[in-house]
């Protein structure tokens, strides 16, 4: 296994924080429904994402992204190293999918400040999985603790002034957060993502097999954004937003807006693709007209779709020009004009 490969999957455990696990609990945790999947997904989530490690790990895209970042930056290429070497899992083997859980805004805030949750179905027994990060926080001042909750054996992690929670729905599902009261939600018999009424019809308007898929709310701040960008063209703004991303063989891309009337669809379809126009005709300046223009914008009822799909010599060429440049090699100093006295820098 690639350490690229891996990195993948443990970048996004980093992503919520989580830095540990801990020892079960003494006695029986007792009987407890078994969840794993989206049936782990709370109803009142606000953005729901899933991730097919599998397919993920082994997209070029993604591989190249991570070359990049590890040998940019040593100290997180030694906690990679620390983390590969002390757990001993092979991430892209163990782990079949990664959900992340965006939940309720808080009163006041916005949307994206609610708690997280990442939940991790795959073969990650219990057991090695405690040993793991047990010997991580151990070199450090960190503590690790379990209580049982429900049926369940709660873990708390803390680590410097970092407390993470997490907690098994059955044998092959982890659920962590660092809410406890959010990863208990979500390990508990109230209602779920499938049975919630929007939730629901938007899972519906996405692909589900992709490689990764999304549904979420969109923020009131975006909602007025959005209308006031457009001049008002549009009414209400947007509702949610829905996508499907594949980066296994180049990059194919279905997002969908979804707008609270047909009438605000089209008007931010023909607003979008107007700004498209001018963006192509700015990228022809680096030869990326003909990628932009494989982008496609249309209205269907009240959603708007951006598709677009890229083969890798679209995908090498957007990177190509991404790519910083390399410095120009310095030019000789001219030699020094005879009897000055001084002398060409070494």
């Amino acid at each position: 296994m690639s350490h690229r490969a891996a990195a993948v999957a443990w970048a996004l455990l980093a992503s919520i924080g989580v830095g540990a696990c801990s020892k079960k609990s003494e006695g029986p945790s007792g009987p407890a429904p078994e969840l794993t999947g989206l049936a782990t997904v709370p109803a009142d989530a606000d953005i729901v994402m899933v991730i097919d490690v599998g397919k993920v790990a082994q997209s070029p895209i993604i591989g190249r992204a991570i070359d990049q970042m590890l040998s940019r930056d040593q100290t997180l290429a030694a906690g990679w190293q620390k983390v590969a070497d002390g757990c001993k899992i092979d991430v892209p083997k163990q782990v079949k999918y990664i959900t992340l859980v965006l939940g309720p805004t808080p009163p006041g805030k916005h949307v994206g400040e609610g708690p997280l949750l990442l939940v991790a179905t795959g073969n990650l027994p219990e057991h090695d999985l405690a040993e793991c990060v047990g010997k991580m926080v151990g070199t450090g001042a960190g503590s690790v603790s379990g209580k049982t909750v429900a049926g369940r054996t709660l873990y708390q992690v803390k680590d410097g002034n970092r407390v993470m929670h997490f907690a098994y729905g059955r044998p092959d599902t982890v659920v962590m957060g660092a809410s406890d009261a959010y990863v208990l939600e979500a390990l508990g018999t109230g209602p779920k993502a499938p049975s919630h009424p929007e939730l629901a019809a938007w899972m519906k308007l996405t692909d589900q097999f992709a490689p990764v898929w999304f549904v979420g709310r969109i923020d009131d701040r975006l909602k007025q954004r959005l209308v006031g960008v457009t001049d008002k063209q549009i009414k209400a703004g947007a509702s949610a937003f829905v996508g499907a991303v594949d980066l296994t063989s180049g990059a194919k891309l279905d997002i969908g807006v979804i707008m609270t009337t047909p009438a605000d669809a089209k008007a931010l379809e023909s607003w979008t693709n107007n700004q498209k126009r001018a963006i192509e005709m700015a990228a022809q300046a680096k030869a990326l007209g003909q990628v932009v223009h494989k982008f496609a914008i249309t209205a269907e009822a009240n959603i708007v779709r951006l598709r677009a799909n890229l083969n890798m010599d679209d995908v090498n060429h957007v990177l190509s020009v991404l790519d910083p440049q390399p410095a120009p090699a310095q030019s000789p100093s001219p030699p020094a004009p005879a009897g000055s006295g001084s002398a060409s820098p070494p």
